[in-house]
């Protein structure tokens, strides 16, 4: 199975608030930038028949683009388009991350990209050895409940199949206001899963609720490490 590997990041952060938090990263510029480079390296070491692509929205340095470049198949930076920068900057965390994968399943379905499931892994987090890539290799959605309720979905690293990235992406346009309200991208990625369930049983695959999932990382509004 070819697996196409999202990874969405924002290396250089804003200043502004989150709703939740007046930070949003302690972590620098340098620190983020590093930790994502360990993101990229854990997928080449874990992750086989894979294709990476890297979707950014913050300026970088020239060395720094081209270290993106050169180390995915596919790299976009929205830092330029003022509509993804202001939705990234905004106070709502989850309509930066909506938006960021809108426009990447847009590039995905208009280029054609050829692969089998689509893996997605927060930019700075890495796959840790807890890591199955069993648990991935076939036809089901694998995704992990945060504290074990269904309602509340881990959305740093998660898989599904080629055939949900449409459905997907029209749910995420479907709910932009509600990222504007600040919905929890946790709890808006549930409702999704929620929305294809029959569609899944009828099309004979499964949802997989997995604990461990086997990522690593700093959170980056506080100094917790996750590892889960």
């Amino acid at each position: 199975m070819t697996n196409l590997v999202l990874i969405t990041s924002v290396i250089k952060t804003s200043t502004n608030p989150l709703s939740y938090t007046p930070k949003r990263s302690i972590y620098n510029h340098i620190e983020r930038y590093e930790q994502t480079k360990k993101t990229i390296q854990s997928i080449k070491e874990k992750i086989p028949n894979h294709k990476i692509f890297i979707i950014e929205c913050s300026y970088l340095t020239a060395e720094e683009t081209n270290f993106l470049k050169e180390n995915s198949d596919y790299f976009l930076n929205l830092i330029d388009n003022p509509k993804n920068k202001d939705y990234v900057n905004s106070k709502s965390k989850s309509l930066g991350e909506g938006s960021m994968t809108i426009s990447a399943l847009e590039y995905i379905i208009q280029n054609n990209i050829e692969y089998d499931n689509l893996i997605k892994i927060s930019g700075r987090y890495w796959l840790s050895d807890k890591f199955n890539y069993n648990y991935f290799t076939n036809s089901n959605i694998v995704i992990k409940s945060i504290d074990d309720d269904r309602t509340n979905i881990f959305t740093a690293l998660y898989k599904l199949p080629k055939s949900y990235i449409k459905p997907l992406h029209d749910f995420l346009i479907a709910n932009l206001s509600n990222m504007f309200n600040c919905i929890g991208y946790e709890v808006l990625f549930a409702n999704f899963i929620r929305s294809i369930e029959t569609t899944v049983k009828s099309n004979g695959n499964s949802i997989k609720y997995v604990s461990p999932i086997g990522l690593q990382g700093h959170v980056s509004v506080s100094n917790d490490f996750y590892d889960g």
